[in-house]
């Protein structure tokens, strides 16, 4: 169902699972967004410095390049792009680390749908 304040925005989720980020993304193409994917915090760097981005949603735990390695160097890019990162229960991330650091938000694995697109929907102006 497409959501008309998330329509058109571009999104780029982080995960190595790379069937959890398809489902993900999947959401989020029904919402109306534009969706980009990478495997990697590496990966997901090379494509915010390559071109705008609304919102990151991100893994914490992978490897090339973990979400919170990629949370501090997008904010040194552009400190206004909303990151949500997301935990598995495994992750020794607090709530806390990840807002000073300076995400917009963290949600716990597994996460539903609609948790999802109301954390970024309300990151979005």
């Amino acid at each position: 169902t497409r959501n008309p304040k998330l329509a058109g925005k571009i999104l780029l989720i982080v995960d190595d699972e790379r069937l959890l980020r398809e489902a993900v993304a999947s959401v989020f193409v029904r919402a109306g967004c534009i969706v980009l994917e990478a495997g990697s915090g590496n990966e997901a760097l090379a494509i915010v410095r390559a071109q705008k981005i609304d919102a990151v949603l991100s893994d914490v735990q992978m490897p090339n390049g973990d979400g919170l390695k990629l949370l501090e160097e997008i904010r040194k890019i552009n400190p206004d792009i909303p990151v949500v990162l997301l935990l598995t229960g495994f992750s020794d991330v607090t709530e806390a680390d990840a807002i000073k650091k300076g995400a917009g938000g963290l949600l716990h694995k597994p996460v539903s749908r609609k948790v999802l697109l109301d954390s970024l929907e309300n990151l979005l102006p």
